[in-house]
């Protein structure tokens, strides 16, 4: 059994982390202190890697959603039906995990030292975002089910396991969300 989210709540949800982001790198807009020559080159290098990870997991999650858990109309693009396949075997939240780790990657590329320091509050903001407003909601929306999954499946993965399973939907589609 699923409820529907409120408008409000939907909307909020989108504007949520554009804001987050801001409030994370107006510090190193504001006071633009640099690093430079090899410290900045190798937290560039992080950051590009946290980049594609980021959006490896985000895209991952979506491309899941969009193949198991949208009915063929739907109205908006939050699920319509509850997953655990896919990445989603591995991870409660593999969209979440790559939006908290974007405005890290983001602050290191940006090689802003104050960004970097403040890219933890990013981190902090989508921990927060997942644990009171993504769990509760999902707790009201798929009931017992996610109950369930909460405690099968931990909220966030660094296990490679988890890349390989997310890999599965880019090189087989739907074919490999059944096996994985």
């Amino acid at each position: 059994m699923t409820k529907p989210l409120s408008k409000i709540t939907m909307l909020w949800k989108f504007f949520y982390w554009p804001l987050a982001w801001l409030l994370v790198f107006a510090p190193g807009i504001a006071w633009p202190l640099a690093l430079a020559g090899i410290w900045l080159m190798a937290v560039q290098s992080v950051g590009a890697l946290l980049l594609v990870y980021a959006l490896f997991l985000s895209s991952t999650g979506g491309r899941t959603l969009a193949k198991l858990a949208h009915q063929d109309a739907h109205e908006t693009f939050w699920p319509d039906k509850f997953t655990a396949s896919g990445i989603f075997k591995c991870m409660r939240h593999p969209m979440h995990q790559g939006l908290a780790i974007f405005p890290v990657a983001m602050a290191l590329l940006s090689g802003r030292i104050l960004a970097i320091a403040a890219s933890g509050w990013g981190v902090a903001a989508a921990l927060w975002f997942v644990i009171y407003i993504e769990e509760k909601d999902a707790l009201e929306k798929y009931d017992q089910t996610y109950s369930n999954y909460m405690l099968r499946v931990p909220p966030f993965s660094w296990k490679w396991n988890c890349v390989k399973i997310g890999l599965q939907i880019w090189k087989r589609g739907n074919q490999a969300l059944d096996k994985v």
